[in-house]
């Protein structure tokens, strides 16, 4: 496991080069902020915006995890960035671009926080909350909602993650998805009470959305 402190460094030294990015947002140097988020990407990870672009997001994985372990750093560092640089499209008014940045950056911090204690005070959090708040709007691939569904579950947000698992089902009635919620709904129903208030549900819900799983699954088989 990485020690707290090098996470906290990271974010700081990110927090630096973050900031310059914003003071070019800020004069509406757009052409400027592209050029220095790619500079940035070639001084932390060797690679250019448009390569981390080009790769699928398993591929990207494998080549930040050569051996099996992957190199939380440059992770934590492509997922910031991609966030920045779809924010960025997104003020051109290129929602294609900044939608397949944001998920790229999403599923990057998500298996970052899998694999490594990410501090709740660090600027990774706020900024996976930030994408899967803008990408609550798209239908995003399957393999990311999972992800995401995961990440509610551990973070707490019972009711959010129910509410994705019912939303996505509704689009795509996929059983391992079905397996997911099964599960979820058997985990829930070992906590206390004082749990699930705490994460905006109880017991009393919680069979009632899994009797409702059930008759979907059942509806869909």
């Amino acid at each position: 496991m990485i020690n707290k402190d090098y996470i906290l460094r990271i974010a700081e030294q990110l927090g630096r080069e973050l900031s310059i990015l914003v003071g070019l947002r800020k004069r509406n140097k757009q052409e400027e902020e592209l050029i220095a988020i790619d500079n940035f990407f070639l001084k932390y990870i060797g690679m250019t915006s448009r390569f981390i672009n080009s790769l699928s997001d398993e591929m990207l994985l494998q080549t930040l995890a050569p051996l099996g372990k992957l190199n939380i750093e440059s992770a934590l560092w492509i997922g910031s960035l991609l966030h920045e640089e779809g924010d960025l499209y997104a003020d051109y008014g290129n929602e294609t671009e900044s939608y397949y940045r944001y998920c790229k950056a999403l599923f990057l911090l998500l298996e970052a926080y899998y694999q490594e204690h990410i501090p709740d005070d660090t600027i990774f959090l706020s900024t996976i909350q930030d994408l899967s708040d803008k990408l609550s709007v798209y239908q995003i691939p399957m393999h990311l909602q999972r992800k995401i569904f995961r990440y509610y579950e551990q973070r707490g947000m019972y009711a959010r993650a129910e509410n994705l698992l019912f939303e996505t089902l509704e689009q795509t009635p996929d059983e391992t998805l079905f397996a997911d919620g099964n599960a979820f709904y058997q985990r829930l129903s070992l906590k206390s009470e004082i749990d699930l208030q705490a994460g905006n549900l109880s017991h009393e819900e919680v069979e009632e959305s899994q009797a409702q799983l059930t008759q979907l699954q059942t509806q869909n088989s």
